[in-house]
This record gives structure tokens, sequence and C-alpha cells, in this order.
């Protein structure tokens, strides 16, 4: 009799043994017991540290340079220049807006001291591979020019070197400034032709600045010019009707945008710029121009 109750106790607390473990095993934690003083307050985990590396492009901003402004190159190859040879990717698209000024000799407009600078519009959009399409209009009310072009760009290294050719319209009307109540008789005229240029461009990457020269080639022709309500040609016309040779200076910002100016030398026959009092000279003449504007 005390051997069977000695063998069930052995078997009682090996039942309860078996039973605390188990037990203990299928619970995920288990509660200890709280004693003051002892409480531990978990540190949340500490956010990563922020990358060295600047961000890309969001949206139309360019992430700025560590140190200020971009440089050519980055602006080159995401947004591109309207003046400095560039090869963004394609789908690109960059306009402008600027003034030029010519400083016409008064002793060749008969003492006229003052000229109305001209507003410019330049839009560019890149096809990719160095290939472009280009827009300008300038415009003085007298004097209109309309063009649209396309241009190839190619370079290595800082040097970079683009070729285009654009085609349109010069346009020249007196008929809102000079009319009826002028007190001049009504003078009323327009001169119109066709205009081709072919251009060269030679930019250099000095860092923050690019700078670029650019020689045209100007070509009108054949140009009709109405007075009153006669139509008529120009006797001396001819097809060349000049040249120009501008230097462009174009600086970089702390986002995707840019200021430009530049200036140079403009050789043209007399219609071309000044049409109103030389229609008909075959001359040419040198007169220095400046420009100015923004890219967006």
């Amino acid at each position: 009799m005390r051997g069977c109750t000695l063998f069930s106790a052995i078997v009682g607390v090996c039942v309860v043994v078996f039973c605390a473990q188990t037990a203990a095993a299928s619970s995920p934690t288990s509660t200890a017991a709280y004693t003051p003083g002892t409480d531990v307050v978990t540190q949340p985990a500490p956010a990563p540290a922020a990358s060295a590396e600047p961000l890309g492009p969001q949206g139309d901003v360019l992430a700025p340079e560590q140190h200020g402004t971009l440089t050519v190159e980055r602006v080159a190859q995401w947004r591109g220049f309207l003046f400095y040879p560039s090869m963004p990717t394609a789908g690109t698209f960059r306009f402008a807006l600027g003034a030029s000024y010519d400083a016409v000799d008064p002793a060749v407009v008969y003492g006229m001291t003052f000229r109305f600078p001209q507003l410019t519009l330049d839009a560019i959009g890149w096809l990719g591979n160095g290939w472009s399409l280009k827009g300008h209009i300038n415009s003085m009310i007298v004097l209109n020019e309309f063009l649209f072009g396309a241009g190839y760009t190619f370079g290595s290294g800082p040097l970079s070197l683009e070729i285009d050719a654009s085609v349109g319209v010069y346009v020249g009307s007196v008929g809102a400034v000079i009319g009826g109540t002028s007190g001049v008789g009504g003078f009323n005229a327009l001169f119109v032709a066709p205009e081709y240029r072919p251009e060269l461009t030679l930019g250099y990457d000095f860092g923050k600045l690019a700078v670029s020269l650019r020689g045209s080639l100007l070509l009108m022709g054949p140009e009709r010019a109405r007075v009153g309500d006669t139509w008529g040609g120009f006797d001396n016309a001819h097809p060349f009707a000049g040249h120009s040779e501008m230097l462009y200076v174009e600086n970089t910002t702390k986002r995707s945008s840019v200021w430009y100016f530049g200036a140079g030398a403009m050789t043209t026959r007399a219609y071309y710029a000044l049409w109103i009092l030389f229609p008909d000279s075959p001359a040419l003449y040198t007169y220095p121009r400046m420009v100015v504007g923004y890219e967006y």
C-alpha cells in the first residue's frame, strides 16, 4: 500500500511537470512580475542617415548643386540651352523671352538717334540623338521675323558644335504706325520676303558659364513691297542679305533656368534693318547688336 502511494505521487509530479512545459511552449510571451524601479522604455529605431548624394530631377526642378548653381554639363544633359549646343533627352522643351538692340549709326538714318529694341521669343524642342526643332520670333512693330528650323549637335568634352537651318518670312509694315491720321497723307507700306538662315554655332563649357559663338548667313528673296495700292519688287535686291557674328554668354542658376546676354556685329543690306528709309539700296551696313534674355 505504501509502495502504491509512492508510485502515485511520482506519476502525479510527472503529469504536473509535463503540463507546465506544454503551456510554456504554446504561450508566445510570458508576463514577468512587476518590480518598482525597473521600468524599461523602448527607444524608437533611429531614422536612416540622409544620403550625401543629390536628389534627382523632381517635376520641373533639377536638384541644385551642393555649392550653388548647376554646372553647364548638368543643364545641357537635362534641359539644354538656347544657344550652347546641347543634347538632352528626347521630348525636352525650353522657351526664352528676350530683347535685342541694334545700335545703328545716326548718320546712316538721317540723324535718327533713337531706335526701339526688338522683343524676341524663342522655343526649342529636342528629338534625341542630337536633333532639335526651333522656332524664333522677333518684332519691333515695323520689323518682324518669323523663323522655323532644325538643328543637329555633336561634340566631345567641353567643346560642342551645332549646325542648323531655318526658313521663314520677313514682314515690315508701317500701316499701323503711320496711318490716315498721321498727317502724311495716309502713308501705308508693306514689305514681305521669304527668309533663309543657315547657322553654325561653336560652344565651350566653362563650368558655370556656357559661351557660344554663332555665325549666321542671311538670305532673302524674292522681295515684294506695297506702297498704297501698288505692288512691286526691288530693282537692286539680292538673295544675299547679309551675315552676323554673335557671342552669347549663358549663365546657369540653382535651378534649370538660364539668363543670357550677348553682343556681336550685323552686316546687312539697308532694306533688311532700315527698309523704310532705304527700300531699294544695295549697300551693306555694319552695326553692333546687343541681346539679353531669360530661358525658362
